[in-house]
């Protein structure tokens, strides 16, 4: 039987007359501003006053908005040339993994702490915190003449670079109301957007240049101007509980989530990458993983206060159909992503497309549109359940189509269908988020969204590992069934795994066959991908989420 998360609608009268619950675009300049110290805004405030208020926000908003950029500028110079430039410089090309490894996993996992320590010292303490580890991580880059170094290096930056991008989406998420915090929050995409496109190429010209120290030099510069700002124009928060002491900040469920989240996050990356899935130490961390998250659970039951385990995900059965949701969503989307390169060249093997170099830049650049897009209905129709589960639906259709190959990939003419599935995924992140927020009460939000953030890039790792794994291993089957009776055929295997330029010099007949079968064993993959999906769609179906503002839950919860 489908359970019910519904609200009193005989109130929404009352809510547009609220002043504490008014959509209004000048939300951001009202009580507990974040620019502003805390207090009522007088009604005789002089004109002065507000419009200093104002110039206060103006700065704000550019110096967050600059960290964030500045993050994803580096996190994709690094992701282009952490390999080619970097390792190569440092005579460690065979330990490249670990520069992009360390620094990842130490960003998801600290996202939970962030929103702990943001509820518990404020906003603007933890987005300084942030900024300033990111600054003084991309300085200690700048000036990494080993790998050990840069690693390091890299875990100070990945700790400050979780918060960021978290803290900003909290504070927007606490002075908008919450059918246009889609809507902001698409700004913060397009943002990152600007940072993923430009950092690549504008990266490694400055590292072409002189060096790709240089790179990190520049965007220690750009880091602190923004900590520099914010610090001048964000003032003190007031606490989430205003007639109640602060609590005390604690340091063991931090650490203790942190270990949780690291150890399985550890292993999935090391898998199948750097070392075999049998490997002790992938084992030993996968076996430490549930003593960790025990530990943590008694932890958290044994204070009644700033827990860092929501407490709504125990206690509502749609929050924890919304974070199965995404998980299968975003394994779908890496197993679609991470094959499709290969997919794309196998199928244009004969003929070289060059539309493969273009058709993942189709997904990532309509993906912004889709969550502006998703912003807007969820504003108008305030029905972000009913959208997410249409938006299923498509996404299916589009998976099913490609893993049956009636969509070929290799051709531009398929761009309309990859910009929908970009346009699709937006609109996911908007309508999971707003459906999350709209089921728990406001001081839950900001963990619930840490916790989001960290099962998305839970389940990217795994959409990656097992994907990856799964096509290998249909792979190595289907060629030694093709290839069985050649007499070298267990050299050419191993050649047709490492690369598929590796084989041009074989036959035709041996090339198609190997070509057709990593076809059918990319298109096995994206099979388990639509039985994800299928599970996401009977997920939302049994769950029956009715849109309502946060403010209207919390007073329906204490009253009842």
């Amino acid at each position: 039987m489908a359970s019910s998360v519904e609200c009193d609608r005989s109130s929404e009268a009352r809510d547009h007359d609220d002043p504490e619950r008014r959509a209004s675009s000048d939300g951001l300049l009202v009580d507990n501003d974040p620019t502003v110290s805390h207090g009522a805004i007088p009604s005789d405030t002089s004109k002065s006053a507000v419009r200093h208020k104002r110039l206060l926000l103006y700065l704000a908003v550019p110096s967050a908005l600059l960290c964030m950029f500045t993050i994803n500028f580096d996190l994709l110079f690094l992701s282009t040339n952490y390999s080619k430039r970097i390792a190569s410089d440092l005579h460690q090309l065979s330990n490249a993994v670990w520069i992009i490894l360390v620094g990842s996993i130490m960003e998801t996992a600290s996202q939970p702490v962030y929103a702990y320590l943001s509820d518990v010292q404020g906003r603007k303490r933890a987005f300084l915190l942030a900024a300033g580890l990111t600054a003084i991580g991309l300085l200690l880059c700048s000036l990494s003449t080993q790998l050990v170094h840069l690693v390091l290096s890299r875990l100070i930056v990945g700790s400050g670079c979780a918060g960021l991008p978290l803290i900003v989406a909290i504070m927007v998420n606490d002075k908008v109301p919450l059918r246009d915090f889609a809507l902001w929050r698409s700004l913060l995409i397009f943002i990152q957007m600007a940072g993923d496109i430009s950092g690549g190429p504008l990266g490694s010209v400055i590292a072409d240049t002189y060096r790709w120290q240089m790179v990190f030099r520049i965007e220690t510069v750009v880091m602190l101007g923004g900590l520099i700002g914010a610090a001048y124009t964000l003032k003190p928060s007031p606490s989430r509980i205003r007639d109640s002491p602060k609590p005390q900040l604690d340091l063991i469920q931090p650490l203790l989530l942190f270990i949780t989240i690291a150890l399985p996050l550890f292993a999935l990356n090391l898998g199948g990458t750097v070392v075999p899935w049998t490997h002790p130490a992938v084992v030993t961390l996968f076996t430490c993983t549930p003593l960790a998250l025990g530990g943590l659970v008694l932890s958290s039951r044994r204070t009644s206060v700033s827990s860092l385990i929501p407490r709504a995900l125990l206690s509502r059965p749609g929050v924890l159909a919304i974070f199965i949701a995404t998980f299968f969503i975003v394994y779908a989307f890496n197993a679609l992503t991470y094959n499709m390169v290969v997919y794309i060249e196998a199928r244009s093997f004969i003929s070289p497309s060059g539309f493969g170099d273009w058709a993942l830049s189709c997904i990532f650049i309509s993906r912004p549109f889709g969550t502006s897009l998703a912003g807007l209905l969820i504003k108008k129709y305030q029905a972000p359940w009913t959208t997410l589960r249409y938006n299923l639906v498509m996404h299916f259709l589009l998976y099913l189509l490609i893993s049956t190959g009636l969509i070929p990939l290799e051709r531009p003419i398929t761009a309309p269908y990859l910009l929908l599935i970009g346009l699709s995924l937006g609109a996911f992140e908007s309508c999971l988020l707003v459906s999350l927020f709209s089921m728990v009460q406001k001081k839950d939000q900001a963990s619930l969204l840490a916790m989001f953030n960290v099962i998305v890039a839970f389940a990217g790792d795994v959409g990656v590992g097992v994907s990856l794994a799964l096509t290998e291993n249909f792979v190595r089957r289907g060629l030694h069934r093709q290839l069985g009776g050649l007499p070298n055929y267990e050299e050419v295997i191993t050649k047709a795994l490492e690369s598929l330029d590796s084989i041009r010099n074989l036959p035709p007949a041996e090339q198609a066959k190997i070509t057709a079968t990593y076809i059918d064993s990319i298109e096995k993959v994206y099979v388990i991908s639509c039985a994800t999906l299928l599970i996401s769609i009977v997920v939302t179906m049994s769950q029956r989420v009715v849109y309502h503002d946060e403010n209207v839950l919390e007073r329906n919860e204490h009253g009842s």
